[in-house]
């Protein structure tokens, strides 16, 4: 088999010759600071750095290692992405972190290895004030003239299967709570209906504008769509269902739908944190794939997930990014990958990947070691 057949077998629920492996994704990539450790581990630090996103500072994976490491898909993405906004400018604090402008109107502190929200920007919870907002423009905050080329060459070269990402994540509560701040939002919710309704109609208006832009020009091309947003946190969703039905999902199921209207690709969606209470619901409006599948996080073990949905979904990920990459042996990576393997690869349907975005405290040894090892342990039939 091919890479793109390989893929497309493990996403049909059927078994490959091996389980697929993605690297350098939207979810499965290196951050800045270690993709810099990881190119000089291997001696390629000639190799150019191209910030993938700079909200969440990560870097494109040169092609070179996507070879070398055996990288089964292809991500297709927006160039030239507006990061600041209208008219907005760069600051720096004393100590030299730099703030800047999101093109939502967000400001952002580039502090560590994240750049965490510095400021929110919708303040006053009006429908005069979303009326009043500069809201920005998808046509815009993205360059998407390549991005139909670039899939189309992948799909008729058949080698890889291609990811598309629409360079926004589709993501609705989460730019909600970005721009009112979360504690804000869920008083929104709970007692400013019609403006946590209003709210959440405008940016689903904003994604489905964005998802237009880029199937016009890839949906015909693409294997898989990328869609997120977080709902949940370490041991639990972050609202109670009834809520969840009242306000998210409505847009999201009509975002869902929108995007598949116009793609054949099936629809891999992110959200971190304990989301099995939420996969019925988000299988019922469409969703194909679930990603990250965080292992570390309450109600989230690999072989009940398996057993519980397995036939309703694909799952891509699950190498722990928070326990076993950064602080464990070579050995213990192993283990991991063997583990989630085991649990998650028989009859297909498994997409191998780190958890996260791999931060700098992971070091290359163990990215090395889980890319090595998905090798080792994943020849179908499974026997690890």
């Amino acid at each position: 088999m091919n890479h793109k057949e390989r893929a497309l077998t493990a996403l049909n629920h059927e078994e490959p010759d091996r389980v697929p492996i993605d690297l350098g994704g939207r979810n499965t990539t290196l951050m800045l600071n270690g993709y810099e450790a990881f190119k000089k581990k291997h001696g390629k630090e000639d190799l150019p750095t191209e910030i993938m996103s700079k909200v969440w500072q990560t870097a494109f994976i040169d092609e070179h290692f996507l070879k070398q490491y055996n990288a089964d898909f292809r991500h297709v993405r927006p160039k030239n992405i507006v990061v600041l906004g209208e008219d907005a400018k760069q600051e720096f604090t004393e100590d030299g972190c730099e703030i800047f402008t999101d093109q939502w109107g967000v400001k952002r502190k580039v502090d560590g290895e994240y750049a965490t929200i510095h400021e929110y920007n919708m303040k006053e919870p009006t429908l005069e004030a979303i009326e009043n907002h500069p809201w920005p423009h998808a046509a815009t905050d993205f360059d998407f003239s390549n991005v139909g080329a670039e899939a189309k060459k992948l799909h008729d070269e058949g080698e890889y299967a291609v990811v598309g990402c629409m360079g926004s994540p589709g993501n609705l509560f989460e730019q909600c709570w970005c721009m009112r701040g979360m504690p804000e939002f869920f008083m929104d919710m709970m007692a400013r209906k019609d403006f946590a309704h209003a709210l959440l109609r405008k940016v689903c208006d904003h994604r489905k504008e964005n998802a237009r832009l880029f199937l016009e020009e890839a949906g015909e091309y693409i294997d898989v769509i990328q869609c997120a947003d977080d709902l949940a946190m370490q041991n639990a969703p972050f609202m109670s269902m009834p809520m969840y039905r009242e306000f998210i999902k409505p847009y999201q199921a009509e975002l869902f739908s929108y995007i598949k209207s116009m793609t054949k690709a099936k629809l891999y969606y992110h959200s971190c944190g304990a989301v099995t209470g939420l996969l019925d619901d988000l299988v019922e409006i469409g969703v194909d794939i679930l990603n990250p599948v965080q292992v570390s996080a309450t109600g989230m073990e690999t072989d009940q997930l398996n057993k519980r949905f397995g036939d309703k979904l694909s799952f891509w990920g699950a190498i722990d990014t928070f326990h076993v990459l950064p602080n464990g042996s070579v050995d213990d990576v192993r283990k991991e990958v063997a583990t989630r393997i085991r649990d998650l690869a028989p009859g297909g349907g498994y997409i191998l990947g780190s958890v996260h975005n791999m931060q700098s405290d992971i070091s290359p040894e163990n990215v090395v070691a889980m890319l090595e090892a998905a090798i080792e342990f994943g020849q179908y039939p499974i026997a690890c």
